[in-house]
């Protein structure tokens, strides 16, 4: 295997893994990977993990596609999937993940993924986004909220809810509050029903207010 044969393979992939190389190349000679990152043809993401230094990503669904793969199993929720729904107003410079295994945080290639840890019986209302050939794992609109809202117990009064400044039109065109209602059941916490209670109120609140 030379360079020109992996680029040729590679090209157009957002992330390469070693288990990826080894599927096409199976005799390949891992020290090939850190030469090639030494005359700048490869950056390493993570261990295990590369592009191509002339393959950045170019939009949020590659950035995305390359949180779900560097960290597995994992789905994009929280502060990224809100605002890819348009559920809250700022722009999201890390891409924020859901995982079953422990919380961590890379910052890598003038990037920052961020993961949190939740129990393996609350890893569930994900979907499978398509964008060109690939596919990556992202929380539905009512699991993105309920995620937010488990992994951020500080949240937990109607004035917290305001400091958020949800998009109440975008929430409620996109919600379906019966499938919500059904994940919250899901969680079991009493807990995590005030809060939502309060979510609720502030949307009734805003609908008085407008």
């Amino acid at each position: 295997m030379n360079y020109f044969e992996f680029q040729k393979v590679f090209k157009e992939t957002p992330v390469i893994s070693v288990s990826d190389v080894k599927m096409y190349f199976s005799n390949f000679d891992r020290n090939a990977l850190t030469r090639w990152q030494n005359k700048g043809y490869l950056e390493k993401i993570r261990n295990g993990y590369y592009r191509l230094a002339d393959n950045k990503p170019k939009n949020e669904m590659a950035l995305f596609f390359m949180a779900n793969r560097i960290y597995q199993p994992s789905y994009i929720s929280l502060q990224s999937a809100l605002s890819h729904y348009g559920f809250i107003p700022e722009g999201v410079f890390t891409a924020t993940s859901i995982t079953t295994k422990r919380k961590r945080e890379f910052d890598t290639l003038d990037k920052t993924f961020s993961y949190q840890q939740i129990k393996r019986e609350l890893f569930f209302g994900y979907k499978l986004f398509d964008f060109g050939r690939f596919r990556f794992k992202i929380a539905s609109p009512e699991k993105a909220i309920l995620d937010f809202l488990y992994c951020y117990p500080q949240y937990n009064s109607v004035e917290d809810m305001a400091g958020l400044r949800w998009n109440i039109f975008e929430i409620k065109e996109k919600i379906d509050f019966e499938i919500f209602a059904k994940y919250l059941k899901i969680f079991q916490s009493k807990a995590m029903n005030q809060r939502v209670k309060c979510f609720l109120k502030y949307i009734e609140k805003y609908d008085v207010i407008n």
